[in-house]
């Protein structure tokens, strides 16, 4: 089903399970939602309703080139399918970019928040840039690069390089078959308006790090230990006041390659709210 926000865009909503409310919160900035559906919702709709959302500007929903797609805008396209659905309290459930869309929602909407489960989540995209960087690096074979002033140009080049030799995967998956299979899968991405002005997005840019301090709401930080795509050690940053890390032997996508202890781990989690 389709959302029409309150600028008129249209957001695609899919409404699957039983029990706890919970929204899925994507990555990117500008993927979608369908591959953590495809590969986690019938294990996951008999313990949550689990709402699956592709956020304005990407994948089945509408947003044109001008279209709003700050932080604030994205939270209240959230508020508002919450209020359309009639959920009094929900679970967050995010995953990479998604993870600073969710904390500042929880920020913000703190009293409608049940549980916030953070999978492999950034709370400051400019430091897994870095992360990205490094490890680009060694795959690469190279010196590692200073960035200080030139952050975002350098991660362009290493991750050029990267897809270039084919390595790119590497920084996210253990399998390239799995890398090829959700590759497959967003080939059926129509929109890319949200990705296609993502690095003129300031406030994608900010450390969200400072706000999670504020946030008492139980929350799940699932973390992989081989994750180079967000930072290993970067979990251990954040500062959420009631929250538990599960570390799972992995890089950034759970979802397809520990599907099983992935979904135990939230499963356990939303039970236990």
């Amino acid at each position: 089903m389709f959302i029409k926000t309150r600028d008129n865009i249209n957001l695609y909503v899919n409404k699957v399970g039983n029990g706890y409310s919970c929204i899925y919160i994507h990555g990117g900035p500008g993927a979608w939602s369908k591959d953590f559906e495809v590969f986690c919702s019938d294990y996951l709709s008999n313990h949550l309703n689990m709402v699956y959302l592709d956020q304005r500007g990407c994948g089945r929903s509408e947003g044109t080139m001008y279209s709003d797609y700050s932080i604030d805008t994205i939270i209240e396209d959230i508020e508002h399918i919450r209020k359309e659905l009639k959920i009094d309290k929900c679970i967050l459930l995010a995953h990479s970019f998604g993870g600073i869309i969710a904390t500042k929602y929880a920020y913000k909407y703190r009293q409608h928040i049940k549980g916030i489960i953070l999978m492999n989540c950034t709370l400051d995209l400019k430091e897994s840039l870095k992360s990205q960087i490094n490890e680009g690096c060694k795959l690469l074979g190279i010196d590692s690069i200073d960035y200080c002033d030139n952050l975002i140009e350098v991660w362009k080049k290493i991750a050029f390089n990267l897809v270039k030799e084919n390595k790119y995967y590497k920084l996210q998956y253990k399998e390239y078959e799995n890398f090829l299979k959700v590759e497959d899968i967003d080939k059926g991405i129509l929109n890319t308006n949200m990705s296609n002005q993502a690095f003129n997005n300031e406030s994608y840019f900010y450390d969200y790090r400072n706000i999670s301090s504020e946030i008492e709401v139980p929350t799940l930080i699932i973390c992989g230990n081989k994750d180079y795509a967000i930072g290993i050690n970067h979990y251990k940053t954040f500062n959420f006041k009631n929250s538990i890390v599960k570390i799972i032997n992995g890089k950034h996508n759970p979802y397809i390659e520990d599907t099983f202890e992935l979904v135990d781990i939230i499963k356990n989690f939303a039970l236990s709210l």
